[in-house]
């Protein structure tokens, strides 16, 4: 049980029945933290942390921001770095929701 968000990623291949239901396999990496501070870790299913992301504050701008990642060795570097593209586009597309709902 976790009191933070999450987001689980699965390996194929890895057993189970697919990703939903009572057979669903362990995830190869959760990724869990502070996602609106842009502060969040992967951790393998040993439960050890393999990376680390968080927003530095040098630049933020609308249309960019400015990440330091750090990818322990052994682990799939470009994953890492498409898992934070995503969760920061999923996040960028809440906040500008909330920002037109406030403007009108």
């Amino acid at each position: 049980i976790s009191f933070m968000d999450t987001f689980d990623v699965y390996m194929e291949g890895k057993g189970g029945f697919g990703v939903t239901g009572l057979f669903k396999p362990t995830p190869a990496y959760r990724i869990e933290g502070d996602f609106l501070d842009r502060n969040f870790s992967f951790k393998n299913e040993e439960g050890k942390i393999v990376a680390r992301a968080n927003m530095d504050g040098w630049i933020q701008i609308d249309m960019m921001n400015h990440y330091q990642v750090q990818v322990a060795e052994g682990m799939d570097a470009c994953l890492v770095l498409a898992c934070v593209c995503c969760i920061d586009e999923e996040f960028d597309e809440e906040h500008q929701e909330r920002k037109k709902k406030m403007e009108e």
